[in-house]
């Protein structure tokens, strides 16, 4: 018959102490019990190993070969049930060698990840960081399954199962080259209909390109052309030298006007400001380490939108 469902860590705790004191009454003292107590747990001791396992030999207990036997094994049930229901241990950032994996778009990656890199390297130079692009599809089965701790990214409808903290807000603007002959620091809806765009690829999984989108159909509108390319720094790139036009975040516009030829125009539509938050899993709520991470990342949220 199996004894595992009558064994009881309160019991096995017990065996430990009696072999340690090897007597009934200092075992019954140590454990604030009475002997009546520690002697009947000591007869279902016996009842379960099917054993003695302690015999007494004048003022003492000799323990039987059985009771030295499943020593080993009985103190290391108990190390492991001390390891799951204690406290987790403080993380230490100087220390740990975790690695992290976050998700975000390329706005967040350039605004925030070189100085969460600085950050981390002050105060935990052995943890790493893995910041891949966003899977918008595999997203919540990946922070379910801990493939990915955090998701930095603006949704219009959060997954309701998700825990947030806001990092940041932005707003969308439009950029062209400085001289564009139907642009002068004003933009018409005509203009901004039938002139080409520039815009970043992805656009199924783009909250920025979506929400235009979605506002135009509301108007019964649709931009005309668009051309896709890989980062939002090709697209300033290629705005600067074509009569093309590009909708992006206004910190990114501001951060490429010192680069390239560019003017920057408010958009003839009405759009949601941008509003980027971290985002992750219940399963990593209680995480120590995955707090640390958190609020280092607000905070960097933080330092960024005040010097932006």
């Amino acid at each position: 018959m199996n004894n595992f469902n009558n064994i009881e860590i309160k019991l096995l705790n017990l065996f430990v102490v009696l072999l340690n004191e090897r007597s009934v009454s200092n075992t019954a003292e140590r454990l604030a019990m009475t002997q009546p107590a520690v002697s009947l747990a000591l007869a279902r001791l016996r009842e379960l190993f099917h054993d003695p396992l302690l015999l007494r030999s004048g003022r003492r207990m000799t323990p039987t070969n059985r009771a030295l036997q499943i020593e080993g094994s009985v103190r290391s049930i108990l190390d492991a049930y001390n390891a799951l229901t204690n406290p987790p241990a403080a993380f230490e950032p100087s220390q740990s060698t975790r690695v992290f994996v976050i998700t975000a778009p390329e706005h967040v990656e350039l605004r925030l990840i070189p100085t969460l890199l600085t950050k981390l390297r002050e105060l935990a130079p052995k943890v790493q960081l893995e910041v891949k692009a966003p899977n918008p599809e595999r997203s919540f089965e990946l922070l379910e399954t801990g493939e990915v701790d955090l998701r930095l990214a603006w949704l219009i409808h959060p997954n309701i199962a998700l825990r947030s903290l806001q990092c940041f807000q932005d707003k969308m603007v439009c950029i062209a080259k400085s001289n564009h002959p139907r642009i002068r620091d004003h933009l018409t809806l005509n203009d901004f209909l039938s002139i080409p765009h520039a815009r970043t690829l992805g656009a199924r999984g783009n909250t920025t390109n979506r929400v235009i989108d979605e506002t135009l159909h509301g108007l019964g509108k649709k931009i005309s052309m668009s051309f896709q390319m890989q980062n939002f720094a090709t697209v300033a790139n290629a705005v600067s030298s074509t009569d093309m036009i590009a909708m992006i975040p206004q910190s990114l516009a501001v951060k490429f006007s010192g680069q390239f030829d560019l003017q920057i125009i408010d958009p003839p539509i009405r759009l949601p400001r941008i509003k980027y938050a971290a985002y992750w899993h219940e399963r990593s709520q209680n995480d120590i380490g995955h707090q640390w991470l958190r609020q280092l990342i607000v905070k960097v949220a933080k330092e960024s939108s005040t010097q932006s």
